[in-house]
């Protein structure tokens, strides 16, 4: 009897005080991800924060789950559904979130729209602003975030800058207030390198941060360490920089009105003079217009792109 209690209470322990059953079957993060439509890097970051999943490791460090992590976390999922914040629902024990589920009426959680943002922001009403972006951010996660509602929301912005609907003090706000969440969200990867690392900056004369930005938090939810080195940048610093970091691939951001001449040449450079094994990714609006057939340069032309790349990229590493 006091051996089957001590066996009870070392899996009660590892599941962070949820019963886990004696033989559990082992379950990838991906698997998990999939079965819950939790995203990975969510499941991640809850693990630091809340201690919950805390799954085991293999001998190579990829997470395993059990099947008890999947039926807690589907009930995590039905309360964040029903209107609860992770930090008051990911650590509770299953009789406590049965307990909360059974007894709130569903009002399901919708993230906000972009144009509640976009309204906020012409009235010029900081803190809707700042909490709409907070709030899509929390339940989209990082890589909806930025591909659903971050880029098209920017891509909005400046359309209604350029048709006189808003000013260009609304503009600024909105970056300010953007860039601000995503730094946010990039530091809950901070300390976690892990995969090939990708070196972010734009060259001379592109002053634009945001699109660097987004980039960053994509790469840092799929398993890539972003390296953010700025903008208006020499190709002489890039160069030296992706040498100096070990950078296994250099993305460039190219906005228009760039002068496509002086942008091709720069990549030229470039290439010539950083490791044959490292690729220039391109980017943003005017990188699509680039034409140059080089080896080494691979054109982003939207999300599934880079998520193409960072896929190649892993396996070049591999």
């Amino acid at each position: 009897m006091a051996d089957r209690e001590r066996s009870s209470a070392r899996r009660r322990s590892a599941a962070g005080g949820r019963e886990a059953p004696a033989t559990a079957a082992a379950l990838s993060i991906r698997v998990v991800s999939r079965a819950t439509e939790i995203e990975p890097d969510t499941l991640r970051m809850w693990e630091r924060r809340y201690g919950f999943p805390k799954p085991d490791r293999r001998d190579g460090g990829s997470r395993v789950y059990t099947e008890s992590d999947v039926e807690t976390l589907l009930l995590i999922r039905r309360a964040l559904a029903e209107g609860y914040r992770p930090g008051e629902v990911v650590h509770l024990p299953v009789p406590e979130l049965t307990r909360l589920i059974s007894t709130t009426a569903p009002t399901r959680a919708v993230p906000p729209t972009v144009d509640a943002a976009l309204g906020a922001l012409a009235k010029d009403d900081v803190s809707a602003l700042r909490k709409a972006l907070r709030r899509a951010a929390e339940l989209l996660g990082p890589k909806k975030f930025v591909t659903e509602f971050a880029h098209p929301a920017s891509v909005k912005v400046g359309e209604l800058w350029a048709d006189g609907m808003i000013e260009v003090r609304h503009e600024h706000l909105f970056t300010t207030c953007l860039s601000r969440q995503l730094h946010l969200m990039l530091s809950t990867f901070e300390g976690a390198a892990r995969g090939p690392s990708v070196l972010l900056a734009t060259l001379p004369d592109e002053p634009h941060s945001l699109g660097l930005e987004m980039i960053a938090v994509v790469l840092a939810a799929s398993e890539v360490t972003p390296r953010l080195l700025g903008v208006d940048t020499p190709p002489d610093q890039i160069v030296a920089a992706a040498r100096a970091h070990s950078s296994d691939a250099v993305g460039l951001a190219i906005m228009p009105p760039a002068d496509l001449e002086k942008v091709g040449a720069h990549i030229r450079w470039m290439l010539s003079e950083l490791p044959r094994r490292v690729p220039i990714w391109a980017g943003g609006a005017g990188a699509s217009k680039l034409e140059l057939g080089l080896e080494g340069l691979v054109i982003v032309r939207d999300w599934l792109a880079l998520d193409d790349a960072i896929r190649r990229l892993a396996r070049s590493g591999s």
